[in-house]
């Protein structure tokens, strides 16, 4: 199979050789590259940089995972906990600091290695948008390094009613993997109804070294989604998602005792929303939405560190909100968005030690308490048209209350033993972990663009940015115990806040596009874990004083002819604790991509990608240097063949082609330090009407 997918890129070759010069003169005239401006979570109030993985792109490597498919963006570096749980890091700053949305929601679960960003469904995505910089003026605490935001399919309307759909199949050879999904549509010209369902089972991964013990994984989602046009001028659509996995193993090598297992017995996520949209309301007001969501995550774990002993901790968290926003129509060179937004969220956890010897001992704990965390927040952005050709300028505002309540959280709640089949209560201590409390924050961002367009061609803009975060739940409270590594959370923690900076430069013409991206962020109290000592395994969240990022990003999209296109782009970041001279954790090396997409019009479209990383010297304390590598991904696609009313659509490709071993800086430095996937290929059938 792989020497097949090989001769395919030498056969595209050999087709590039063999086009008339003619035809690629007239072909070129009509495919010309276009820059992408469109902020589309933003409205295009803001002019941070902007990335986007589209429908095409999700079908055309069928990635296991959303993250995956963000792994060729400029900027973007992947981290995993097994081959499920899989997360981002932008521009050098991690989870913690980055918002995740689904349509918009907000995506809020335990910990960063909680998975969330693995409960979406793939299948169901149109989209996922990437805006890279300090969004906290549009979405308040979490954004401050940036924003992720899953776009859910819709189907829209038709003139008559109308029933469409797809079917895929498909199977991964590195871990076994089989996925099934479907999507039927039912459309009108006033209403649509979609329905979506999914369901994929994972053995254990094959790396170059071997087999990754307990990475195999189980998971399915199904959900609908409605709308609904009154007239011209009014809209309600509603979104209902269910996700669920089970058995999912996280493979911790370092992070867990060498005989420990480690799983998800159980993680669901439910959501439901949603949206009305009026439409032309006046020549002041453009445009109003009304949006409404209920979003809960509920995950189970099971470690098994020995033989006898099985530790079984438990979390529900619970976000609900409410976002109103208004664009309202000045003039053609003045406008605004105003919103205003309120969002609660509550977390709960427990956890179970069931030992059994000639006994069995059981105890309760609840290691952190049940707290809440609500939001209230009003914003205003704010687009001025200095100069219709020439200049623009884009500012905006917010202003956010934000209250963190907790409960006591003691270390027992019970202790009992099994003795014969009777229950025997066991005397204990009730010691209180956390104290019940109250933190009140009120926090102020602001955003200000300036675009300069001096000719066609070229495009300058300066974004300038004030951003806040607020402490999350967990990193209050945190205590996560992985048996070789224990890390607790700080009540005591004070907000982050920072100024952020970027400078682009985008020259377009129709054949060849290049931007480049100068950034630098400083942090205050920017929120880190720090080990207690240097012969301990432990860590506790602490405040860094003052935190440096600064890095550079290029891309280049070149269309060498109507069969053939180049792309390209590089990042490095480059970070610093500026009290103490050392570099800030879990920080990406210099990484990029360098991909030959070759598309033979109504037949098939190919690509061969090549990923790279250096080598990471620029490490904390604590953590360990990598090496680089380079590995090779190919992957080929028909275009839809057409049956009487319904067509077939053929996938395949490989990954790491050459089988190459290697670690993941951002994977090691987490504490499950293992080797990368080693060669997959993988093929899908899709069917559609």
């Amino acid at each position: 199979m792989t020497s097949f997918a090989l001769s395919l890129i030498v056969a595209t070759v050999l087709n590039t050789q063999t086009v008339p010069t003619d035809s690629l003169t007239d072909s070129i005239k009509q495919h010309p590259i276009k820059e992408v401006t469109v902020f589309s979570i933003a409205n295009n109030n803001l002019s941070l940089p902007y990335v986007a993985v589209d429908k095409k792109k999700l079908e055309a490597h069928d990635f296991k995972t959303p993250a995956d498919a963000l792994q060729n963006e400029t900027g973007i570096s992947l981290y995993r906990d097994g081959s499920w749980g899989t997360s981002v890091n932008v521009r050098g700053i991690s989870e913690q600091r980055l918002l995740f949305l689904l349509d918009e929601d907000r995506l809020q679960s335990a910990t960063d290695i909680a998975g969330v960003l693995s409960t979406v469904d793939v299948n169901s995505l149109e989209k996922i948008e990437v805006v890279k910089g300090a969004g906290s003026v549009l979405y308040g605490t979490g954004a401050m390094g940036g924003i992720v935001n899953f776009v859910s399919e819709r189907p829209g309307y038709s003139d008559f009613l109308n029933v469409s759909g797809k079917v895929s199949t498909g199977y991964h050879t590195g871990n076994k993997m089989s996925a099934n999904a479907v999507n039927v549509n039912f459309t009108n010209k006033d209403f649509y109804i979609a329905l979506n369902g999914s369901y994929r089972t994972a053995q254990n991964t094959m790396t170059p070294k071997g087999i990754l013990a307990n990475s195999q994984f189980n998971d399915a989602s199904w959900g609908m989604k409605g709308g609904v046009k009154y007239g011209d001028s009014q809209e309600f659509l509603v979104t209902y998602n269910h996700f669920e996995a089970w058995n999912v193993g996280i493979p911790g090598n370092s992070a867990f005792p060498s005989a420990a297992t480690v799983r998800y017995t159980s993680i669901k996520r439910n959501q439901l929303s949603g949206e009305y949209i009026f439409t032309d309301i006046s020549d002041f007001v453009k445009e109003l939405k009304i949006r409404a969501y209920s979003q809960n995550i509920s995950r189970d774990v099971e470690n098994k560190p020995n033989a006898t002993t099985f530790i079984l901790p438990a979390s529900l968290n619970r976000t609900s909100g409410v976002k109103a926003t208004a664009d309202l129509y000045f003039n053609d060179y003045n406008t605004m968005t105003i919103g205003a937004e309120t969002w609660l969220r509550d977390s709960e956890t427990g956890r179970m030690k069931i030992v059994e010897a000639a006994d069995t001992t059981v105890i309760g704990e609840i290691p952190t308490p049940k707290a809440k965390m609500w939001d209230v927040g009003i914003f205003a952005l704010y687009k001025k048209v200095l100069d219709p050709r020439h200049l623009n300028l884009n500012a905006g505002v917010r202003l956010d209350y934000v209250r963190t309540a907790n409960d006591t959280a003691f270390n027992r709640i019970f202790q009992y033993k099994i003795v014969d089949g009777v229950k025997n209560d066991i005397a204990f201590s009730k010691n209180v972990i956390f104290d019940a409390g109250i933190n009140n924050n009120l926090a102020y961002s602001a955003h200000i663009d300036l675009e300069y367009i001096p000719v066609s061609q070229h495009k300058f803009v300066v974004s300038l940015a004030n951003a806040y975060r607020v402490p999350s739940i967990e990193e209050r409270f945190k205590y996560i115990d992985l048996g070789s590594v224990k890390k607790y959370g700080n009540p005591d923690l004070k907000s982050e806040n920072g100024f952020f900076s970027n400078f682009s430069y985008v020259f377009a013409q129709k054949k060849v596009s290049v931007k480049v991206d100068v950034f630098a962020n400083y942090l205050f109290n920017m929120i880190a874990e720090v080990k207690k000592s240097s012969i301990s395994n432990e860590y506790v969240n602490q405040n860094i004083d003052q935190a440096f990022f600064a890095g550079a990003e290029v891309q280049l999209d070149w269309l060498i002819s109507r069969y053939l296109k180049l792309n390209t782009n590089a990042s490095y970041v480059y970070t610093k604790n500026v009290a103490s001279g050392t570099y800030l954790p879990q920080i990406p090396p210099a990484h990029g991509m360098f991909a030959l997409n070759y598309k033979l019009d109504h037949k098939f479209e190919t690509a061969l990608t090549t990923l790279w990383a250096a080598a990471q010297n620029q490490v904390a304390t604590g953590e360990t240097a990598t090496a680089g590598h380079v590995i090779f991904n190919y992957d080929i696609h028909s275009t839809p063949i057409k049956l009487k009313k319904s067509y077939l659509q053929l996938f395949g490709g490989v990954d790491n082609i050459l089988d190459k071993a290697y670690k993941n800086h951002l994977f090691s430095t987490r504490g499950l330090d293992f080797y990368e996937p080693g060669r997959n290929i993988f093929v899908k059938l899709k069917w559609g009407w």
